[in-house]
């Protein structure tokens, strides 16, 4: 990794975070700031790719160790929020994305871990790596969206009024966002695991191989397919929605990260 980048895009992703403080907590009138943490963040994304590039593109293969993995998935959800904020109104959820983009960041620097190469070869299994990557970070951006949406409902259920959610919009646009977020983390993950099951054939010689990593991402998919079921036949929203997002993406971080963080730091020695 290259030092002085990380330490450059966490820097970057902090001033972001400062600024979209600073606009959504002054005067609407007031629109001095509003583009300021874009830029920001745009420069930090751009500090963030160049540190990943060495480690993913430039070597023989792509260094998958747990830091290297935990920053592309940062750098992937700043992306998504970043290419989100042209078509909808989501700048609220800078709020918890740039804090996670500094840690992926300073976590990639800190923990680059042994050489982990992926065993997964051909079209389906690069396009099961870049799917999976996508869809935990589509269901990043679903989390934090459900989690701003709990504490914006609980705001105006206690009738408050102004500070931080005085910028976000109608709260029904928020719900129509998360369950967007949802629906399309949910498919991306269904054909993830489809061409995971097509890897696993070509490269073990069976087509579904039963470990900790294929259990957990199973119970990740299950949990998200009731919360869209729920949501389309029971009209689930509020705390439930941010619970079964919540396990979705829990079981899935803890089915990749949980395992290569006891091998890659806790048996390091």
């Amino acid at each position: 990794m290259i030092p002085i980048f990380s330490l450059t895009a966490m820097l970057l992703y902090a001033g972001a975070w400062t600024a979209l403080l600073r606009s959504l907590t002054s005067d609407p009138a007031e629109g001095r700031t509003q583009r300021f943490d874009i830029l920001l963040a745009y420069l930090a994304v751009i500090a963030h790719t160049l540190v990943l590039l060495p480690t993913l593109l430039l070597e023989a293969q792509p260094n998958l160790a747990i830091g290297s993995t935990l920053s592309l998935i940062a750098l992937i959800i700043a992306v998504l929020f970043l290419v989100a904020r042209w078509f909808q109104p989501v700048q609220g959820l800078g709020i918890l994305i740039f804090p996670s983009a500094f840690v992926g960041a300073g976590l990639g620097w800190l923990l680059p871990g042994p050489l982990y190469a992926s065993n997964l070869g051909g079209a389906s299994g690069i396009f099961h790596i870049i799917g999976a990557g996508l869809a935990y970070a589509l269901l990043s951006l679903a989390l934090a969206q459900a989690l701003l949406l709990h504490f914006y409902d609980r705001d105006l259920k206690q009738k408050r009024s102004g500070g931080l959610f005085r910028s976000f919009p109608p709260i029904q646009t928020m719900e129509k966002i998360l369950f967007q977020l949802v629906y399309l983390g949910f498919t991306l993950l269904s054909l993830t695991l489809l061409s995971g099951v097509l890897s696993s054939g070509q490269m073990f010689g069976q087509a579904f191989l039963f470990n900790h990593h294929t259990i957990l991402s199973l119970l990740a998919w299950v949990s998200l397919a009731a919360l869209v079921s729920g949501r389309l036949a029971l009209g689930w929203r509020g705390k439930t929605a941010v619970l079964w997002t919540g396990a979705g993406f829990f079981l899935l971080a803890v089915g990749y990260f949980g395992t290569r963080f006891v091998l890659e730091v806790l048996l390091a020695s």
